[in-house]
């Protein structure tokens, strides 16, 4: 689990800290003021050595990966990574976690003659050999990361030409698991369903069904079932017949996606983008009560983002009438063209809630 967060230059943040981090933690604040961008910012420091990641998290927002036109580069995505769209900048990401310690990581974008030279020499003696040599600033975008963990420190480098992307050396796996979900769009039926199974082959396919009966307690059975090659979760709710899950609701699809990757998550991470989308807020301490039984079933670490205040005092009420405070709200706000964070414990959020503050 992280215990604290640090960026800077990233996005729309040139600073941000947080700290006093709990196993489930949910972020506040107006509209454009970098909800989002701290998720994604976490889910980067959780891959800890793909570059790669930048250019996904833009496809997370549905950006377009990159766009070349020669004899130079035009502004691709990659340039709203860097705050201020400034890609001299180098961006920053710190964390202190259980499984790492502290990392750091820093991203930037490689245009030096001098430089591209250096990783040119390098990648031409190293195990890949990748076909993209000489390496020019005007052909190809160069991006690395670095990074810097316990005694060991080291550097990655992601291509990007009309070739297409590639990275070398081939990055390890993180070093815990880390799911996204996304504010728009829902996670493929299939990976869902893999998701699941893989609770199923470990017994513990009822955690997902008892958080499900919060929204819908007629369900009484789930599986997977394969139709037309495409597999998908299928429930029993006393009609017959199995039922799509999708065809329950928008809020059981979404809840589903939530447990299933927090349950493959185990003492790892998992990003929730507006939490209580298609959820009734009549039902949100319940969601939040399974939530939370949920990432301590597993050791598993949320951040969600929301602009509700139903959401809020839901999660308060949840926490607090369980065993585990285990929750935090951190609300994003903005001072002067610069964004900080007001963090609210359990003593501290009762109070602004009965005084009926702001805390979105």
């Amino acid at each position: 689990m992280y215990q604290s967060f640090r960026l800077s230059n990233f996005r729309c943040f040139r600073e941000l800290a947080l700290s006093h981090l709990e196993r489930v933690n949910l972020i506040a604040g107006v509209n454009n003021v970098g909800k989002t961008a701290l998720l994604e910012a976490l889910f980067l420091h959780c891959g800890a050595y793909n570059p790669e990641l930048t250019l996904h998290v833009q496809g997370l927002r549905g950006i377009e990966r990159v766009k070349i036109q020669l004899p130079g580069w035009v502004e691709t995505a990659i340039e709203s990574l860097f705050s201020g769209f400034d890609s001299s900048k180098t961006v920053e990401l710190v964390g202190e976690n259980d499984a790492t310690g502290r990392r750091i990581l820093r991203l930037r974008i490689v245009r030096e003659p001098e430089q591209l030279a250096q990783i040119s020499e390098f990648i031409q003696h190293g195990p890949d050999r990748p076909e993209i040599l000489p390496l020019s600033s005007e052909a190809t975008q160069v991006l690395e990361l670095e990074y810097e963990e316990s005694k060991r420190r080291g550097k990655y480098h992601t291509f990007i030409d009309q070739k297409g992307m590639r990275t070398t050396p081939i990055p390890p796996p993180p070093p815990f698991p880390a799911f996204y979900l996304a504010a728009r769009g829902r996670i493929p039926h299939a990976e869902d369903s893999e998701r699941f199974g893989k609770l199923e082959i470990m017994g513990r396919q009822d955690v997902l069904l008892q958080a499900l009966q919060v929204i819908e307690p007629r369900l009484r059975r789930l599986a997977t079932v394969v139709a037309s090659g495409l597999p998908m979760i299928h429930g029993e709710i006393g009609l017959g017949r199995l039922v799509p899950l999708p065809f329950m609701g928008e809020g059981m699809g979404r809840l589903a996606s939530l447990v299933v990757a927090v349950g493959n998550a185990s003492n790892g991470v998992v990003l929730v983008d507006e939490v209580e989308n298609g959820l009734h807020h009549s039902i949100l301490p319940k969601v939040w009560r399974a939530i939370g039984e949920v990432a301590r079933a597993f050791n598993t670490q949320v951040f969600t983002t929301t602009h509700s205040l139903e959401c809020i005092a839901a999660a308060h009420k949840a926490f607090a009438e369980g065993r585990h405070y285990d929750f935090c709200l951190h609300r994003l706000e903005r001072r002067n063209e610069t964004i900080r964070v007001v963090t609210y414990d359990q003593e501290t959020l009762a109070a602004a809630i009965e005084a009926g503050l702001e805390v979105r």
